[in-house]
């Protein structure tokens, strides 16, 4: 059963780590972002709690004991979008999201800062209608 507390608290978490990364796409630029190390470190750690945040809404979401249990992060959007919560196209972007989360948790030794920078400037949208129908759900 899915608990709308559960739900507030994730969906708190990745509002606030949206509003972070606005802010540093408003400041920073992919130069900044190639060569600062703390703008890296700021820029890196909030795309991880937003995609954590999403990726941890869509698993208590898809836990609904009518459904099956998510195997990975990206089936957790997927089952999402076939029990017509969520709309396919942004399934599909959201899992892209599940693969940066694994990206930043495990290889960060060897990111692409350019793609990085195309995330922050391009891609937060996905995470902002997320958001926006997950407060919708509540």
């Amino acid at each position: 059963m899915v608990d709308q507390e559960t739900l507030r608290r994730r969906l708190a978490l990745l509002q606030d780590a949206l509003a972070d990364l606005r802010r540093y796409r408003a400041k920073y630029d992919a130069t900044a972002l190639r060569t600062d190390r703390d703008v890296q470190h700021m820029v890196l750690h909030a795309l991880y709690i937003a995609a954590q945040a999403a990726i941890d809404i869509a698993l208590h979401a898809s836990a609904d004991g009518e459904q099956t249990a998510s195997t990975t992060y990206q089936r957790a959007f997927e089952q999402l979008a076939a029990n017509g919560r969520l709309d396919h196209e942004l399934a599909r972007r959201l899992m892209g999201w599940a693969g940066l989360r694994n990206v930043l948790a495990h290889q960060y030794a060897t990111l692409d800062y350019g793609r990085i920078a195309n995330t922050l400037a391009n891609e937060l949208p996905d995470l902002e209608q997320f958001a926006a129908l997950v407060d919708g759900w509540l």
